[in-house]
């Protein structure tokens, strides 16, 4: 199993556009990550089938978010690939008068398919190692 200079920048790019459909909670550009659209992320106590239900969950929960996107590597065999990537998301939360910022130090564990030349998850599953939170001044 090898990945190519080209795999590796493509499966970049759907990090990166992930990252971007959640922060920007644009539930069409979240599913059109997923093969055929079909959403599937699992964590500690959670499963995500549904982007729309998802990106709400998501606004009505946190004012702004950013997933920063950290070191990655994927193995890939033809038109499938496994691997994981590090990230932190940092969600600003309002409560009244006080924002407190929440960092999620994430690790996602994937498969990844390729279908007509793009690369999709075909599943992620998160893991949150740390979180760190914060009162900010207003």
């Amino acid at each position: 199993m090898t990945s190519s200079v080209e795999d590796r920048l493509d499966i970049q790019d759907l990090l990166f556009s992930y990252a971007r459909a959640v922060d920007r909670r644009d539930a069409a550009a979240f599913a059109g990550c997923f093969d055929g659209g079909a959403v599937r992320i699992t964590g500690p106590g959670f499963a995500v089938t549904d982007a729309a239900e998802n990106m709400a969950v998501l606004a009505a929960m946190f004012e702004w978010t950013m997933h920063k996107v950290h070191n990655h590597q994927y193995s890939v065999d033809g038109d499938a690939a496994e691997g994981y990537c590090y990230c932190v998301a940092t969600h600003v939360k309002r409560d009244g008068g006080t924002r407190t910022k929440i960092d999620w130090h994430i690790r996602y564990d994937d498969r990844l398919v390729r279908r007509d030349g793009r690369w999709h998850f075909a599943a992620r599953h998160l893991d949150v190692g740390l979180v760190e939170t914060v009162l900010l001044a207003e």
